[in-house]
């Protein structure tokens, strides 16, 4: 009897073996389902919004606050409190999952939980790159409707895909500014 671990003890290593692998969690998973679920060849760069990492961290630490209160005190109102929680967690994390930004060699597609805005390169306008010496550019694009997004460079961003953007954006008729970042 003295060899088993409580109920108790089980909550409380459980909660911390997540809190240890959680940044892997965080780091890798939505880098690997995007990668593999919305990878298409078309891709010039597919970028990961940092939303989706925070709900993912957000979702996994309300499962181990959980698990901790478990472990002080189960009654029937604190298995009804982790069950609401543990299915918000789940939830949190599937929209985690479900945000990415592709720029294409024939669209640029927001993806945003349920709702998808897809930009040709042919309703681009102007594609204005700018940078700082030593940090990421950002891109500003304008289309013929006179709407305007940003995308910041992020990582996988490198001197291969700026070029394959201004070959799209050239290709498609849009002028592509590229300028030094005026402070």
């Amino acid at each position: 009897m003295l060899s088993q671990l409580s109920p108790n003890a089980k909550l409380f290593i459980f909660a911390i073996v997540l809190l240890l692998l959680s940044p892997i969690i965080v780091f890798m998973l939505p880098i690997t389902i995007s990668q593999t679920f919305y990878f298409s060849k078309d891709n010039i760069v597919l970028i990961i919004p940092t939303n989706n990492f925070t709900m993912l961290f957000i979702a996994i630490m309300l499962i181990i606050l959980t698990s901790i209160m478990l472990g002080f005190k189960r009654n029937k109102y604190t298995y009804l409190m982790t069950i609401i929680v543990i299915v918000s967690s789940l939830v949190l994390g599937y929209f985690s999952l479900l945000n990415y930004t592709a720029i294409q060699k024939t669209q640029i597609v927001f993806k945003e939980f349920h709702h998808q805005t897809t930009y040709e390169w042919q309703d681009i306008k102007e594609v204005i790159y700018e940078y700082e010496i030593g940090t990421v550019g950002t891109y500003y694009f304008q289309t013929n409707n006179n709407e305007k997004f940003v995308i910041r460079e992020n990582g996988q961003f490198g001197s291969e895909e700026r070029s394959r953007i201004y070959n799209a954006a050239y290709l498609n008729g849009a002028t592509f500014i590229e300028r030094e970042k005026v402070k």
